[in-house]
């Protein structure tokens, strides 16, 4: 079987859906993702990325982002769904963040536990000739419980 460009298979999240397409998206996709990068990779070494956050917006979400980097509340790996393009001409892609376990679990529980996850949403918009993240809807206090074991047994989907 010969690989047609439309028919592209991408990996899927078990909370997320697929994931997005890195190299795909036009310029101001890719301009965007790459902004949502820089982004999510300062919360991966426990610095709020003041740079990349939407300039009225600034100064809430870098208190709140704080709040629980300061927890070590941090994301190791995340993974990004598609962008999606919203009314006013922002973005928006869904988000599943891992934690590290470094928070340190709570007392009981077995050595190997899975550190915490938490699923949401990126917002990002296009101000003074740049993209930036206006808002990200994702629980990280959830980063430092252990996730839950999942019960169901995984059943790949037939191709597509």
């Amino acid at each position: 079987m010969f690989a047609l460009p439309s028919a592209r298979l991408l990996p899927e999240d078990f909370d997320i859906g697929p994931l997005a397409d890195r190299l795909a998206g036009s310029r101001p996709q890719r301009l965007a993702r790459a902004a949502a990068l820089r982004f999510l990779d300062g919360l991966a070494v426990g610095k709020v990325p003041a740079a990349e956050l939407l300039p009225e917006r600034r100064e809430e979400l870098e208190r709140s982002l704080q709040y629980y980097l300061d927890r070590k509340l941090l994301p190791s790996r995340y993974r990004l769904g598609p962008l999606i393009e919203l009314g006013d001409g922002g973005l928006r892609c869904r988000l599943r963040l891992f934690g590290s376990g470094a928070a340190g679990f709570a007392p009981g529980n077995s050595p190997d536990s899975t550190p915490g996850t938490s699923a949401g949403e990126l917002y990002l918009s296009y101000a003074e000739e740049r993209w930036y993240v206006a808002d990200a809807q994702v629980g990280l206090a959830a980063l430092g419980e252990p996730a839950p074991r999942r019960q169901e047994k995984y059943v790949p989907s037939e191709a597509r």
